[in-house]
């Protein structure tokens, strides 16, 4: 009887060495699925910014590098993102609207140190249309995450009267 006590608790030892093998694997590739996602994006934000603020083929290495390292630290300066929960009296909801204008203020400062960098690849005319590109691909990004898939509102008739305008502007 102490015998199959023994392999039962083999057996139980085996089965949970099993299930965390598995669950590693499994955090494994998400964890590589989130990195490659992440990437895709950064390099579709890339093209974007490239064709948009009309950046040359000789310009374009040392602008990724540099973005890459801008996009790193605006993703330090706003922090982990948290899903909004209503607060829980006035004090907390006073305190969330000061962390949310010091990680307002970090990401400002990141913008500000950056200009000098971007200033070395581009020329002036280039660094002014990158932050206003930027910008608007951070508010399509912000809007669209609020919005379920197929009920955007910057896919609108108005938003593509924005575009045309603004490309014709920006010629």
């Amino acid at each position: 009887m102490n015998h199959k006590l023994n392999i039962s608790e083999d057996m139980k030892q085996f089965l949970f060495s099993v299930l965390f093998v598995l669950s590693a694997l499994t955090a494994s590739a998400q964890d590589n699925k989130a990195a490659d996602m992440n990437e895709r994006f950064f390099e579709a934000k890339v093209r974007e910014l490239v064709y948009r603020v009309k950046i040359s083929d000789e310009q374009k290495p040392k602008f990724v590098n540099i973005y890459r390292r801008y996009c790193d630290d605006m993703r330090a300066a706003w922090g982990e993102r948290k899903k909004p929960t209503k607060p829980a009296n006035d004090e907390e909801a006073v305190a969330r609207q000061k962390q949310k204008m010091e990680r307002q203020l970090r990401a400002q400062a990141v913008r500000v140190k950056y200009v000098d960098e971007f200033s070395t690849v581009l020329t002036p005319k280039q660094v002014s249309m990158f932050y206003a590109v930027d910008s608007q691909i951070q508010q399509k990004l912000k809007a669209r995450k609020g919005h379920p898939k197929g009920n955007n509102p910057l896919k609108g008739k108005h938003m593509k009267k924005k575009q045309k305008a603004f490309h014709a502007k920006n010629k």
